[in-house]
């Protein structure tokens, strides 16, 4: 199967309010011989604060983020066309699960295109850094690699580059693609073992067959920079978010599973835990039993009595049956306590619920016709979110193709998010100005006038904002 290796640099962090400001991707067979390639840098959107620490990583200048006539509307149309064209295929980036994919299905989420392409149409996906992670610990001498000052392994693309003689153009998203290309080749030709079991968690329903067949197994689990290793059997899927939950078999199941259903709810919470939650569709790191050989905590654990703990599970029906209920009662003490705060649309792709079928077709018509005609589509739409998005690009877009009471009031709702002085969770001027002067005073001690004049450049972007916006405050 076609491997595609993608990598995005942002205006921040936020996934939920960050803009891609450069992607890049390119399309390997299963030798890593290259097919396709695509990249490009767009415009920033209106009303979008970068942070100046991002673009000092990235280097990307703002006269290079205003000057293109390429648009963040067209770059994300242009992924979905890639990818679409590049299906099936395997979907690789550097911690892209929990960034670069979060932040291109919320873009293309806002850009009203379907979110999930890269887990549809056959199509899997893996986060080279849990491959990396599992070679480097079922096998310390593979890689080279340097700690933290916490003294932990450090797994930053670039230093794992640097350490294993990979030339890499850091922080650039093409550059940050060749890098883990090279990096996955070097673990496909010296651990292909490790390389193929990885790839087995690719897919959901692969993952749930595993969970299903296997009595036993290891989850390798990654947290506060140490690699935990537990062997789990499968019990019953959460009622409510569809997770596997597992039973730690260092742990015996003889008294937890005659606990009465209170009791067996307060133990629950008490530590050590005995459930461990694994999310399916996340690529998972699990094995088979015989990784248990290359894991020193489980040196002393007895198979045999391992194996007798997860048949005693399988069989206790009564408990899995209990173990449902706590958690679907969990589940709503949670959703009743939570705060009755609103969600802005932006940051509700996986609480908003699917698009109606004519919601679909209103985003279809919606990217066909011409810029005159979107905001007629957009009048159409069911959901008050994918309305507001269809608005909102036509305000990034072609701004006088909106009445001018719609202008105004995306226009107002942009002024008051940015210029706002509460701690919001998206960025906003204030919170960019103290940043701004912070670096201003850091580079200052350091003489570092090429950062500075870099830095003048932002502000220069930042006072422009202010003038645009300041003022619609007042509409």
């Amino acid at each position: 199967m076609n491997l595609v290796f993608y990598d995005v640099e942002t205006t921040g962090t936020d996934v939920n309010w960050s803009q891609i400001i450069q992607f890049g991707a390119v399309l390997v067979n299963e030798d890593f011989s290259e097919i396709d390639r695509y990249q490009s840098k767009c415009r920033l959107k209106p009303g979008v604060v970068p942070d100046p620490q991002a673009l000092l990583v990235t280097g990307i200048t703002i006269s290079e983020l205003t000057e293109t006539n390429f648009s963040h509307y067209n770059l994300i149309k242009e992924i979905k066309r890639k990818f679409d064209s590049w299906t099936p295929a395997i979907f690789v980036g550097f911690n892209s699960i929990k960034f670069d994919e979060e932040i291109i299905r919320k873009s293309l989420f806002k850009s009203l295109h379907d979110v999930y392409i890269t887990v549809l149409n056959n199509n899997r996906r893996v986060d080279l850094l849990n491959v990396v992670r599992s070679s480097v610990f079922f096998d310390k001498n593979f890689l080279n690699t340097t700690l933290t000052d916490k003294g932990n392994i450090s797994f930053k693309l670039e230093e794992l580059a640097n350490n294993n003689s990979i030339s890499h153009n850091a922080h650039d998203a093409m550059g940050d693609v060749m890098a883990s290309i090279k990096l996955a080749k070097k673990i496909k030709e010296n651990k292909l073992q490790i390389w193929n079991d990885c790839l087995l968690t690719s897919n959901k329903k692969d993952v749930e067959n595993f969970l299903y067949k296997q009595k036993l197994f290891c989850l390798s689990d990654y947290n506060f920079g140490r690699m935990n290793h537990f062997p789990l059997t499968y019990v019953c899927s959460h009622p409510k978010y569809g997770y596997a939950q597992c039973f730690d078999l260092t742990i015996d199941p003889q008294e937890i599973i005659k606990l009465e259903y209170n009791s067996l709810k307060n133990r629950i919470k008490e530590k050590p835990s005995f459930i461990k939650s694994i999310a399916q569709n996340k690529h998972p790191l699990i094995f088979k039993e015989n990784y248990f050989s290359l894991i020193e905590k489980f040196d002393g654990l007895d198979l045999n009595v391992l194996k007798d703990r997860a048949n005693l599970i399988k069989k206790s029906d009564i408990f899995k049956q209990k173990l449902i209920l706590i958690l679907n009662e969990e589940f709503d003490e949670k959703e009743f306590s939570k705060p009755q705060t609103p969600i802005m649309a932006e940051e509700s792709l996986y609480v908003g619920g699917f698009p109606s079928l004519k919601d679909k077709q209103n985003m279809k018509n919606f990217h066909q016709v011409c810029w005159t005609e979107k905001f007629r589509i957009s009048c159409r739409f069911e959901d008050d979110r994918y309305r507001y998005f269809a608005q909102r690009l036509i305000y990034e877009e072609n701004p006088q193709c909106l009445p001018k009471n719609v202008f105004n009031t995306i226009h107002k709702s942009i002024a008051e998010q940015i210029l706002t002085l509460e701690d919001v969770t998206w960025y906003t001027l204030p919170k960019a100005y103290k940043k701004l002067d912070d670096l201003r005073d850091k580079f200052t001690q350091e003489k570092d006038e090429k950062k500075l004049r870099f830095l003048e450049k932002i502000d220069d972007y930042y006072e422009k904002m202010r003038s645009t916006y300041e003022p619609a405050k007042l509409l």
